[in-house]
């Protein structure tokens, strides 16, 4: 751990510019944050860490939907239907993996999304079904990379889906605790895949779990206009209500995507205290809608943002892609603003995750970027310039828990990844 005074020359604290800011890191955790002179007062001696005004502080990314071994799919596997893409490129590519091919691929995609300022990742890991050999990999990987993770461990047992991803609840339910015991950092949750891969049974039991072992639940929820068909037409409810009618909606449900949902579901969504993700890259890619992130933010819901198939894993277009699909969307241009976009991506996506992360303020972990300021015009407020102009490239440096994880190119190990990534592809791809 490092304890540090680090002073920002400038900063964006909750959205806003500040000069002359600066925080303390103890323990990986912001104690102290506020104007330097006042803060340099109650640092007592701590060794200092300084940024000049051609560098933006700003506080790390929080990704709250990832597929990381959905990066082989991406080239070759574009244009497709949703139907062909998950028959023939998802379950044609992932069931193939061993996993030490899942320590490499995600070394691969966590380095990536270090490098775009991706601080935090939420892992949406459904390769159980031979045990939990898969994911112990996976985690080493965000261990070795140093991102911060939430690793939503998938239940499923469609049988439809390949007997990798598949397996029984009491086998998940162990399975899972055994995860939670030992990675007891890596924010283990339940992940019961949806309405249509995981039973009615398996989304009880998951649900149940994560009120018993006090941890979130993540669950796919109406990504595409069948889902709703189909639970209407077989069980006579809409995808949020079938959720609730199976005791799993609450202040622990964290829906992924809610595209098609009625607006008697969006207030359901609000007063049950349920999040939601919200993945417009991969929204569009996949051809799948908008989800109405502006009519869900009016009724209250807590939501951040995903990346989901990893096309590219970069949060400053996902938050760029939700601001402009909101002012299509509405026809209004000031539907979704800069600040608004930038807070599911940083603060509020923390919230939507039961995180404290997100911000440059005491109680938080101490994970920031260093962004290179140059391209951002004198006379443009700085989280306009990062939502709208902003690239990959102006990330110089990123902090977890207060210790650099980025500085600036690739490391060794994400160089030897690469390599590595490739050979995989040229044995797994068709």
């Amino acid at each position: 751990m490092v304890d540090e005074l680090v002073r920002a020359a400038r900063a964006l604290v909750g959205g806003e510019e500040r000069r002359d800011f600066a925080f303390v890191v103890r323990g990986g955790v912001i104690t102290d944050a506020g104007d330097f002179n006042l803060v340099r007062e109650r640092a007592g001696d701590l060794p200092a860490r300084a940024f000049p005004a051609d560098r933006l502080i700003v506080p790390g990314f929080i990704n709250g939907h990832s597929h990381a071994y959905q990066i082989l799919l991406r080239g070759w596997a574009d244009d497709l239907t949703f139907a062909a893409w998950r028959s023939d490129a998802l379950y044609a590519v992932v069931p193939k993996l061993t996993p030490d091919d899942i320590y490499w691929i995600f070394v691969a995609a966590f380095s990536e999304m270090l490098a775009a300022g991706i601080t935090t990742v939420t892992e949406f890991f459904y390769l159980n079904g031979a045990g939990n050999a898969h994911a112990h990999a996976a985690l080493r990987a965000a261990e070795d990379t140093g991102i911060r993770i939430v690793f939503a461990r998938t239940w499923m047992d469609a049988d439809y889906a390949p007997p990798q991803f598949r397996e029984s609840i009491d086998l998940a339910r162990e399975r899972t605790l055994e995860l939670r015991e030992r990675f007891s950092w890596a924010n283990v949750c339940v992940a019961p895949h949806s309405l249509h891969a995981a039973s009615h049974e398996m989304i009880r039991a998951a649900a149940a779990f994560a009120r018993e072992h006090d941890c979130m639940m993540h669950v796919h929820v109406a990504e595409a206009p069948y889902e709703g068909e189909e639970t209407l037409a077989e069980h006579g409810a809409t995808p949020i209500a079938l959720l609730d009618r199976l005791d799993a909606l609450d202040e622990r449900t964290i829906a992924i995507h809610a595209i098609y949902i009625t607006d008697e579901e969006k207030r359901l969504l609000a007063e049950r205290g349920a999040r939601v993700i919200h993945n417009p890259m991969t929204n569009q890619y996949l051809g799948d809608g908008i989800c109405d992130v502006v009519g869900l933010q009016a009724l209250g819901v807590t939501m951040g943002l995903g990346t989901d198939a990893d096309v590219k894993p970069s949060l400053i277009d996902e938050m760029r892609a939700a601001s402009l699909l909101q002012k299509v969307r509405r026809i209004d241009g000031s539907a979704l603003g800069a600040r608004a976009a930038f807070d599911l991506g940083t603060a509020q996506g923390a919230r939507a995750l039961g995180i404290a992360a997100g911000d440059l303020t005491p109680g938080n972990a101490a994970d920031y970027l260093v962004l290179d300021a140059a391209a951002i015009d004198p006379w443009s407020p700085d989280v306009q310039s990062l939502v709208y102009r902003g690239e990959d490239r102006w990330v110089q440096a990123a902090f977890v828990g207060g210790a650099r994880v980025y500085t600036g190119e690739r490391s060794s190990l994400a160089r030897q990844a690469a390599n590595t990534l490739k050979e995989i592809a040229n044995r797994v791809i068709p």
